[in-house]
């Protein structure tokens, strides 16, 4: 079988390694960066917008409130 020949197994192995080896460099330097940056990007949207849903909560309960009051007031 040709993959196992032990001429040009030296030949095989050089090559893989120099392959795994540009590979490792690439995903290191540009792909795993991008993953977080996007990560961080999505956790300040995150936060942003549970603020915003905390905030809307809020509002939502004081104008419940605000209704419930008036329509005491306007039924008396």
């Amino acid at each position: 079988m040709p993959q196992f020949d032990i001429l040009t197994l030296g030949a095989q192995v050089f090559g893989l390694l120099i392959t795994l080896s540009l590979f490792y460099y690439l995903n290191i330097s540009i792909v795993i960066p991008n993953f977080v940056e996007v990560q961080k990007f999505r956790n300040k949207k995150l936060i942003k917008n549970s603020t915003s849903i905390s905030t809307m909560n809020l509002e939502l309960i004081n104008n419940k409130k605000l209704i419930a009051h008036n329509y005491k007031l306007f039924m008396q």
